[in-house]
This record gives C-alpha cells, sequence and structure tokens, in this order.
C-alpha cells in the first residue's frame, strides 16, 4: 500500500494525532501532534475512521520537544513525552471543557463563570510514587501501547530515581540467572519517608503452593532481597518489605489482587500525605502523584470545610477524607474493598488524634448496595452535610447519582479521573445540583489522563 501523507489538526481523548485521509476519511496517528505533517500507512480502516502508523515526520510542530519516534518503538503509555508541558496543559483544559460541553450538555457561558485553569504540576517528571513494570526476558519495563513487547521511554519522565536503580539492579540479577517465573515488578515508595514497597508479580496457573516455593527459592538464591536492600540504602533509602502476587487472570492483574505473599519485611510504606501520616498498604490504591493529589484535597476540602458530617464515598485506605477532616468534623467512609477498610481504620489512628479519630467511622460496602435513608433513620449514621465522591474511570452507577440526590446534601465534592464519565454523570446531578467551580488537574504529565474537581451546592440551599 502507498504511503498516505497525513496532516494532524488535533489531538484524540488518549492524545493520538487526528488527521483525514485523502477521501475526506478522520484518520488517527499516534506520536503526531497538531501542526505536524507525516507519512503513513494505514494499520486498519472501517466505514468511519482509520487508524494509520506514522513512519516519517515531513515538518515538526514548534510544540515538539523531541526528534520524532514512530509509536511502535515507544512505550509507557506516555503519548506526550516529546510534546511541550505548556501545550500539555492546554488539550487537557481543552478537552475537559469539551467533554463538559459536548457529553454533558453544559452551556459554554456557565463554565465560563466557574471553569478554572488546569493545576499544573511544578516538577512534571519523575513524579510517580507508584510503578508497575512488565518483566520480559530478562527486561523490566513498559509495554508498547496494545503490545506485550517492551519499548523504550526516558524514566526521568515519570519514575522516581531509587525505582530506575532498583529495575536495573533485577536486570542484573535475572541477566546473572534467568528466570520465566515472573511477568511482573510493582515498586511503590514515598519520597517524604524514603521507603520503598516491592512486589514481584507472576501470572503462573500452577498451583500457587509450587510457584510461591519457586519464587522464595528463586529469591533466596539470588541474594534478589539483599540487592535491593543495598540499593535503596545507597539513596538513602529503606526497603520496607518484598512481596511476591500471582495474579493468573485479566481481572486479577487489573485490580492488583491475587494470592499476595510477604517474602520478607512488611506489606505496606508510610507517606506524608498533606501534613499528616498515611499507611499505603500493597494493592491499596493511592494517587500516583503525591505532590497533585494534594492540591486535590485541597480543592475537596473547600467544600468540606463548613460540614458538620462529610461522607467519603469509594473511600480506598481513607486518605482523602482523613486530610480534609477538621477537628470536630465527623467522617464516614465507604468502601467495598476489605483491605482497603482494614487500611483506612490503620490510617486513622495514626493521622489524628485519639478524640478525632473517634469521630470517623469506615464501613466495608458497596455504595450502590448501601440503604443510606434506612441507616439514617435508624440512627446508625447522621445525614451528610458534604459528600466527597472518587469513583473509578467508569464514573457513578446511575443508582448511585439516584442515591446523592436522595441524600441532597448542601455540597458535593465530585473528583473524576475520565472528564467523559463525570460530564455524563453531572447531566443528571446538575437537574438538583449546581456547579460552584470546575478544576482541572494534572496528576499525569506526558501521559493523557487528566483528574477534575467539582464542586456542587444543592440548588434550594
Amino acid at each position: 500500500m502507498e504511503p498516505v501523507e497525513i496532516m494532524v489538526t488535533a489531538l484524540g481523548s488518549e492524545g493520538q494525532g487526528i488527521g483525514a485521509l485523502p477521501s475526506g476519511k478522520t484518520c488517527f496517528v499516534q506520536g503526531v501532534f497538531p501542526g505536524e505533517t507525516c507519512l503513513c500507512s494505514i494499520v486498519s480502516e472501517t466505514s468511519k475512521y482509520a487508524v494509520c502508523d506514522a513512519f516519517e515526520l515531513i515538518n515538526a510542530s514548534p510544540d515538539r520537544t523531541a526528534p520524532f519516534r514512530p509509536a511502535s518503538e515507544v512505550s509507557g503509555g506516555l503519548p506526550f513525552a516529546c510534546l511541550s508541558y505548556e501545550a500539555q496543559l492546554k488539550f487537557k483544559q481543552t478537552r475537559v471543557r469539551d467533554c463538559l460541553t459536548r457529553i454533558g450538555g453544559i452551556d459554554p457561558g456557565l463554565l465560563d463563570g466557574v471553569f478554572k485553569p488546569v493545576l499544573g504540576a511544578e516538577k512534571p517528571f519523575r513524579y510517580r510514587n507508584h510503578m508497575q513494570y512488565a518483566v520480559r526476558d530478562g527486561r523490566a519495563g513498559l509495554l508498547c501501547a496494545k503490545s506485550d513487547e517492551l519499548g523504550d521511554y526516558d524514566g526521568k519522565l515519570i519514575e522516581y530515581e531509587i525505582f530506575g536503580k532498583l529495575k536495573n539492579a533485577i536486570e542484573d540479577i535475572f541477566e546473572r540467572a534467568p528466570v520465566r517465573l515472573f511477568d511482573g515488578l510493582v515498586l511503590r515508595g514515598s519520597l517524604r519517608t524514603n521507603e520503598v514497597l516491592a512486589e514481584l508479580t507472576s501470572s503462573s496457573d500452577q498451583p500457587h503452593e509450587v510457584v510461591i516455593r519457586d519464587a522464595k527459592n528463586y529469591i533466596e538464591a539470588t541474594g534478589l532481597f539483599e540487592a535491593f536492600v543495598q540499593t535503596c540504602e545507597k539513596d538513602g533509602f529503606a526497603l520496607k518489605g518484598l512481596l511476591f502476587r500471582i495474579s493468573p487472570n485479566k481481572t486479577s492483574k487489573r485490580t492488583r489482587s491475587g494470592i499476595r505473599t510477604v517474602i520478607k519485611g512488611d506489606d505496606y510504606y508510610d507517606e506524608i500525605f498533606c501534613g499528616r501520616h498515611m499507611r499505603i498498604k500493597a494493592g491499596s490504591f493511592f494517587q500516583v502523584n503525591t505532590e497533585q493529589a494534594e492540591k486535590l484535597a485541597h480543592k475537596a476540602s473547600e467544600a468540606c470545610s463548613g460540614a458538620s458530617v462529610i461522607y467519603d464515598l469509594y473511600c480506598g485506605c481513607g486518605t482523602l477524607g482523613l486530610a480534609v477532616k477538621q477537628k470536630g468534623q465527623k467522617l464516614l467512609g465507604i468502601e467495598v474493598v476489605p483491605e482497603a477498610i482494614q487500611s483506612a481504620k490503620i490510617n486513622r489512628s495514626l493521622a489524628l488524634s485519639p478524640e478525632e479519630a473517634d469521630e470517623c467511622g469506615f464501613i466495608c460496602r458497596d455504595v450502590l448496595k448501601t440503604d443510606f435513608s434506612s441507616l439514617i433513620r435508624s440512627g446508625k449514621i447522621l445525614p451528610p452535610d458534604c459528600i466527597i465522591v472518587d469513583p473509578p474511570r467508569k464514573g457513578l452507577d446511575i443508582g448511585v447519582v439516584k442515591k446523592l440526590m436522595d441524600l441532597a446534601a448542601p455540597e458535593i465534592c465530585y473528583i473524576s479521573c475520565d472528564p467523559a464519565t463525570l460530564a455524563r454523570d453531572l447531566k443528571m446531578l446538575l437537574r438538583d445540583y449546581k456547579i460552584k467551580e470546575i478544576t482541572p488537574a494534572d496528576l499525569f504529565p506526558n501521559a493523557s489522563h487528566v483528574e477534575c474537581v467539582v464542586l456542587m451546592l444543592r440548588k434550594n440551599t
């Protein structure tokens, strides 16, 4: 097939370039930015659009910060790795606003009064406190898009420096002692407490007793734990623990669950978040960008400052609710994952004084299946003055939206990691609520994802 010349005019939701074929059909090209022209080959085509691979850049955008490389060679889910940070923020601001108007049906004139500039990162590099590396043929790294092959990426863009050194240390061990048992390495840690938690993963479907035995034998024989300890100590870090997890299916891999075993040490590391001591356990959710997550918490605290009772729905290990809670306020956190609720109760005792801790309750329950009305009528919980919702990427179930409207809290703080599902949910919530403020926040520099905080007031309040 003959090469096709494409001029990119916009960016898609996943950071891919958008252009048009000579026929006028829309096409998507990864790794090419608006204003750039490239030579492409058509990879796939439907009646509505085509997907192309660019192999040569004819002219470059002034926003490009590094030479062009074909997308098939680049890994890590970092479509903006070669795009200036100012241009990244502009894209994210535009994407949120577009979703709110196009999907949510919100009047652009209304947005003009409540839409705030995106909260950019002061240091848009080496920001991730959590890295999930794939292990392939003795190498640990990030996969290329829609591929099971490792590609190249610039570690300085995302990972803590200590993570890169630990990755190098395990590759040295794999070179000396090749093994096919492990297919992943998860590193988590804090630059404030200088603690690191490491976890090796396997997708083996063999009996787990055998897999765990083989993993322990390999780690012992190669001195892997000791190598990690020494690498950490050279940089002033402490290795809190080394774990091994068996996740034999896609669901357990996606949710970071499965059969988890502590090889040595602990199954957690400690963090300082919004000035409060938090404990982050293996497998539990915590925002990957600590500094930017604190900006989310600051926005949430604006909604909660005058509340007597705060609900924190999808609370995870309780970090957000505990960060915004003030003395005298009652906090109720709800989360469906038992391990997360256990962590939340630990964090309650670590972050707060005994008197304040008594003002917090955490319930292990599915938000959708929680009968708030019955619990309130029975006196088991108090009605909320402010509700924080921080749902997964799929957003709120329509049943949860109805529960929020029935609870009729004077204020809602909705923290979203997907502008499209946020816009869909706001379309329903705005029947009873009005928007006080919408603030995008960049927790993922060099990636296409964007968080958003929406503060809402009940209309009849």
